[in-house]
């Protein structure tokens, strides 16, 4: 989990300590509608996984995009 709050802080331009896997879109004002498409994106190429695109609106948390990664 470390390394991918890692790959993420520098995404969004953030220190890893600001970030944990309960971390909240709607509690970081860069990581807006945009960003999350940005954020599958960069997810699916660096841990070689595919997010259903109808599934994309229902991923709140790190730990939501982090859970596929775990499958």
């Amino acid at each position: 989990m470390r390394e991918f709050i890692e790959f993420i802080a520098k995404i969004l331009g953030m220190e890893v300590e600001d970030l944990s896997q309960d971390t909240e879109y709607e509690s970081i004002p860069q990581w807006d509608s945009l960003m999350h498409l940005v954020l599958v994106a960069e997810i699916e190429d660096k841990y070689h996984v595919e997010i259903p695109i109808d599934e994309v609106p229902n991923i709140k948390t790190l730990g939501n995009f982090y859970g596929y990664i775990m499958r």
